[in-house]
C-alpha cells in the first residue's frame, strides 16, 4: 500500500512539515511507501511570494482569511458572501483587517479554484491506499476541498485528517460534518498513524487509539491513550524531508536562501505543568513535558546536517528544557561549526545563560515576553517580573541573540494604570528591538481563559465571527469546532482605548526599527580610558557623557533586576564610597533620564553594557 501525505496552503513555504516528515520516516521504517506533497509551494508560486507571505505572517489569524477564500471554492460562490464577510469580519473593530490589505484576500479567492484543479490533477490519487492531510493554522478548508475532490473520483481511497485543528473535540465535529473523511487523528499520531496504515495494508479492521472513524454510518472513537503519544521521544525517527528538498531543487530553488528546517527536542511545557499561562492553548491536551536526551538531539542534528547541509534549524519546542543548559548547549558551544538555531525560551534566564545560547548557535529566540507590567504578568501566571523581561531583552541584544517578543493586553483583571506605566517604559526602550505584535489577547481553546472564562472575569464568549462565514454551520457546532473565540468583559472598551495608545507607539517604533533609526543607549570605551555613555534613542540628537566611577558601579549593580537598597549597597562596595547621599543622587539622576528603569520594587539598567565594562570592574575588584 502506498500513502500520500498532503501539506496544503497556507502552511509556510520556507520550511518542510515536521509532522509529515516524522510520519513519512515512520512509515518508511515499516516498509510502507510514502510520498509527501507540498501543495503549499504550488500556491506560493501561483499567488506570488509577497501575497502568500501576507497570509502566513501578517493577516490576523482571527479573520481566517485563507480559510474563507477556500470556503468559496468548497461551498460555491454565494451572492453577497464577500460583502457579508467584509462587513462582519474584516470591518470588525478589534479582530478585523485594514481595507488596504484586503486585495490579497480577494486575489486568493480568485485563484483558489484553479489551484485546487492543479493539485487534484497533479497525480493519480487512485494509486494510494490512504491520503493524509495535516492541518495547523489555515489549512483546514483547503484540505477539505481537496479531500472531497479525491473522494468523488477515487471513492476507495481512505482519507485521514490530523493536526492541531482536529485535536480533541474539534475533530469529532469535522468527522460529523464532513462525511468524506474516514479517520481523524485527535492528538499525537506518531504511534497510531503508522499502525493504522499497517492494519489497512494487512486488511485488519482494528483502529488504533487516538482516532475517530466510521462504522455502521456512525462516528466512533477508538480507545483513548492514558498518556500523550510517545513518552520516550528518543525513539522517534529523524524527520524525512527528502520530498521537500527535491521539490525545492527542481521547482523552487529560490526557497533555499531563507530556509529553516523544523526539528524538536521536547514536547509539552514544563512551566505549564506547574502554572498554565492563562492565555496559552498551544499544548492542547498534551501538556506533559517530555524531552529527548541531549545526545539524541545532537545525533539528530548531525544526521540532518549530513543529509541537507548546514541549513538553519527551527526547534518546534514550546519551551527550552532547562536541563539542556548543563549538557546540550555546552556541547554545541564546543563545536567548531555551529548550525544556526531557533528556540522558544522562558524569560527568567541569567545573562550567562543567554551567552550560552549564543555560543551554542541559538541566534534567534521567541523570548516568552508578552508584557512588561508586573500586575498583568501575575494575571497571566507567567512566573516572571517585568524587570526580568527587560533584562532578558537587553542581554539578548548585547550578546547578538535576536529576540522576538509581544505586548498583549485586555485581561479583565489587569490594572488599567499599567498601560500608562508600560507606555512610559517603552518610550525609554527605543534602542532595543521593538515587539513584533501588540494586540488584545486572543482567546484560544485549551487555554485557562477559555476553559474557565467565568472565573477569569469574562462575561461572554463565542466563536470568532469568521467561523460562520467559513463553515456555514450552526452556532452550537461552531462552539465545538472553533479554536479562536471572541469575548466580552466589563472593562473591555476601556482597555481597548488604553491599548490603542500602546499600539500606535509600537507601530512607530517598528517603523523606525525597519529604517534603522532607533538610535542607541550604550556604554562605550573612551579613547582616553574609562567609559562614555551615548544616548541617541529614537534618533534624537546624540548626547554623551564621560562616566564617573559611581555611575559605572550603579549601571553594573542594576545589570540584573535588583532592589534599590541592594543596588546602592553593591555600588558602595564596588567604589569604596562612604557618601551614601552622592550615590542616591546619582541613582535618582539615572532613573530620571531613563538610563535605569524602575519596575515595581526592582531596578534594571536599560543601557547596553559592553563586556569590557564588566571585565574592568572585575580586575579592579581583585
Amino acid at each position: 500500500m502506498k500513502v500520500a501525505l498532503v501539506v496544503m496552503p497556507l502552511a509556510a513555504v520556507y520550511r518542510p512539515s515536521l509532522a509529515a516528515g516524522l510520519l513519512q520516516a515512520a512509515l518508511k521504517a515499516r516498509g510502507i511507501e510514502c510520498q509527501t506533497k507540498y501543495f503549499n509551494v504550488t500556491l506560493w508560486k501561483m499567488l506570488g511570494a509577497e501575497p502568500y507571505r501576507f497570509f502566513c505572517h501578517e493577516a490576523p489569524m482571527t479573520a481566517l482569511a485563507g480559510e474563507w477564500a477556500f470556503a468559496q471554492a468548497f461551498h460555491g460562490r454565494r451572492e453577497g458572501a464577500r460583502e457579508a464577510y467584509a462587513r462582519e469580519v474584516l470591518d470588525h473593530p478589534v479582530w478585523g483587517m485594514p481595507t488596504a490589505l484586503r486585495g490579497h484576500v480577494w486575489a486568493l479567492e480568485a485563484v483558489a479554484p484553479s489551484f485546487l484543479r492543479i493539485a487534484f490533477e497533479s497525480c493519480d490519487w487512485g494509486q494510494y491506499g490512504l491520503v493524509g492531510f495535516t492541518s495547523t493554522f489555515e489549512q483546514t478548508m483547503p484540505s477539505l476541498c481537496l479531500a472531497r475532490m479525491i473522494r468523488e473520483r477515487y471513492p476507495k481511497v481512505k482519507l485521514v485528517a490530523g493536526g492541531a485543528n482536529f485535536e480533541a473535540g474539534m475533530g469529532r465535529q469535522y468527522m460529523e460534518q464532513y462525511g468524506f473523511l474516514d479517520y481523524v487523528a485527535t492528538g499525537e499520531a506518531d504511534v497510531s498513524f503508522p499502525r493504522l496504515c499497517e492494519n489497512l495494508r494487512e486488511g485488519r479492521g482494528e483502529v488504533p487509539p487516538g482516532f475517530l472513524y466510521r462504522e455502521g454510518g456512525e462516528v466512533r472513537e477508538s480507545p483513548r491513550r492514558k498518556e500523550p503519544g510517545y513518552a520516550n521521544l528518543d525513539v522517534l525517527p529523524t524527520p524525512d524531508y527528502e520530498d521537500f528538498f527535491q521539490l525545492v531543487r527542481t521547482s523552487a530553488p529560490e526557497l533555499g536562501a531563507g530556509m529553516w528546517l523544523p526539528l524538536e527536542a521536547s514536547r509539552g511545557c514544563w512551566w505549564g505543568e506547574h502554572s498554565h499561562c492563562t492565555f496559552c492553548g498551544l499544548n492542547g491536551e498534551a501538556m506533559t513535558f517530555r524531552r529527548k536526551s541531549w545526545r539524541r538531539v545532537v545525533d539528530e542534528l548531525e544526521e540532518v546536517g549530513r543529509r541537507h547541509g548546514a541549513t538553519p534549524v527551527q526547534y518546534a519546542d514550546n519551551i527550552l528544557a532547562m536541563d539542556y543548559f548543563k549538557d546540550l548547549l555546552p556541547h554545541w558551544a564546543g563545536q567548531p561549526v555551529r548550525t544556526e538555531k531557533f528556540f522558544e525560551i522562558k524569560s527568567n534566564l541569567k545573562r550567562r545563560q543567554v551567552r550560552l545560547l549564543k555560543d551554542a548557535g541559538i541566534t534567534r529566540v521567541q523570548a516568552g515576553v508578552e508584557t512588561l507590567a508586573d500586575g498583568t504578568l501575575k494575571v497571566m501566571r507567567k512566573g516572571v517580573s517585568g524587570a526580568q523581561n527587560v533584562a532578558l531583552l537587553r542581554w539578548c541584544q548585547e550578546l547578538g541573540v535576536d529576540s522576538l517578543w509581544n505586548v498583549i493586553y485586555g485581561f479583565p483583571r489587569e490594572d488599567v494604570d499599567d498601560y500608562a506605566r508600560t507606555l512610559s517604559l517603552l518610550q525609554k526602550m527605543g534602542h532595543l528591538r521593538p515587539p513584533d505584535i501588540c494586540s488584545p489577547i486572543r482567546m484560544d481553546r485549551f487555554s485557562p481563559n477559555h476553559a474557565g472564562w467565568r472565573e477569569q472575569g469574562f462575561t461572554r464568549i463565542r466563536p470568532m465571527p469568521a467561523y460562520r462565514h467559513v463553515f456555514s454551520l450552526p452556532e452550537e457546532t461552531l462552539h465545538e469546532l472553533a479554536y479562536y473565540f471572541d469575548y466580552e468583559h466589563p472593562r473591555f472598551d476601556e482597555v481597548l482605548a488604553r491599548g490603542a495608545e500602546l499600539q500606535a507607539f509600537i507601530l512607530q517604533w517598528q517603523e523606525r526599527h525597519r529604517r534603522r533609526e532607533n538610535g542607541e543607549l550604550a556604554v562605550r570605551p573612551h579613547w582616553r580610558g574609562g567609559f562614555v555613555l551615548v544616548d541617541s534613542r529614537f534618533n534624537l540628537t546624540p548626547a554623551s557623557e564621560r562616566l564617573a566611577e559611581a555611575t559605572v558601579a550603579l549601571l553594573l549593580a542594576c545589570d540584573a533586576p535588583v532592589s534599590r537598597e541592594q543596588a546602592l549597597r553593591t555600588a558602595a562596595e564596588a567604589t569604596g564610597s562612604e557618601d551614601a547621599g552622592a550615590l542616591e543622587r546619582e541613582l535618582s539622576r539615572l532613573l530620571e533620564r531613563g538610563i535605569i528603569a524602575s519596575l515595581g520594587s526592582l531596578l534594571v539598567t536599560l543601557a547596553m553594557l559592553p563586556d569590557g565594562l564588566r571585565t574592568e570592574r572585575l580586575v579592579r575588584a581583585h
